[in-house]
C-alpha cells in the first residue's frame, strides 16, 4: 500500500530468523548459535527516509532520519526516485501484461545525479563505481493510460548477470484511498530492545 503524497508505504513481510539472528538481535550472544529458525510475518511502514518494523507487538526502527530526506534502497517506492533521473535513451522492448492489464515495456538508463537534482528531498544510491550511478539500467512497463504498472532499477550495471541486484515495485489500484500513520516516536524501541521483548514472549515450543 503507497500514499504518494506522502512518501508512505506499507508492506507486509516474512522475516526468517536462525537462533543465531535472534541471539544478535536480543543481544543474547553468548546463548551462541543453535539448531532452531522461524519465519515470522511481519509489517514495515516506510515514511519518508524513516523506516519502521513491528516487531511483536511493538515498534522499532531502522536509518531513522530526518522523514523529509531521501528514501532508502530498501523502500519499495526508490524505483519511482529513480525514474527522475531517465534520459532520451528509452525504447520499447514490446507488449507485456501486469497483473492482466495490458502494457508496454520499456528499457532506459537513469542518472542518479539527475534525479537527486530534480527531487526536493534527493536520493539514495545503491554501492559500487561512481560512474555506473549515471547509467543506471531501468525497465519500466507502462499502461495504456501511461501509468507504470511496474518498474525494475539495477543497482550495478558493472556486475554479472548472475549477480546482479535488481529492486522491483508493481503498482495497481490506483486512486484507491489509503491511510498510513507511522508510529510516534514513543512507540519505538531500539532494534535490541523490540526483539529481545519479542523474543521473550513468544510461545515455547510446548505453547
Amino acid at each position: 500500500m503507497a500514499d504518494l503524497t506522502a512518501r508512505r508505504a506499507r508492506v507486509s513481510q516474512s522475516l526468517f530468523f536462525t537462533d543465531r539472528i535472534t541471539a544478535e538481535l536480543t543481544d543474547h550472544r553468548e546463548a551462541g548459535p543453535g539448531p532452531g529458525e522461524f519465519i515470522e510475518q511481519s509489517e514495515m511502514i516506510y515514511d519518508g527516509a524513516n523506516a519502521y518494523v513491528r516487531v511483536g507487538g511493538s515498534w522499532t526502527g531502522f536509518s531513522l532520519a530526518d522523514p523529509g530526506g531521501p528514501r532508502q534502497l530498501g523502500d519499495p517506492l526508490w524505483p519511482l526516485d529513480v525514474l527522475f533521473g531517465a534520459g532520451n535513451d528509452a525504447v520499447q522492448v514490446g507488449p507485456e501484461q501486469v497483473r492482466g492489464v495490458p502494457a508496454v515495456r520499456c528499457r532506459l538508463t537513469a542518472d542518479l545525479g539527475r534525479a537527486d537534482a530534480a527531487l526536493t528531498a534527493g536520493v539514495s544510491v545503491p554501492t559500487g563505481p561512481y560512474r555506473s550511478l549515471g547509467r543506471l539500467p531501468v525497465e519500466v512497463w507502462l499502461d495504456g493510460a501511461g501509468l507504470a504498472r511496474r518498474i525494475a532499477v539495477n543497482h550495478d550495471p558493472s556486475a554479472t548477470a548472475d549477480k546482479r541486484i535488481w529492486s522491483i515495485v508493481e503498482l495497481w489500484d490506483f486512486g484507491v484511498s489509503v491511510e498510513i500513520t507511522p508510529p510516534a516516536a514513543g512507540e519505538v524501541l531500539a532494534p535490541a530492545e523490540a526483539y529481545r521483548t519479542a523474543h521473550e514472549d513468544a510461545p515455547g515450543p510446548n505453547g
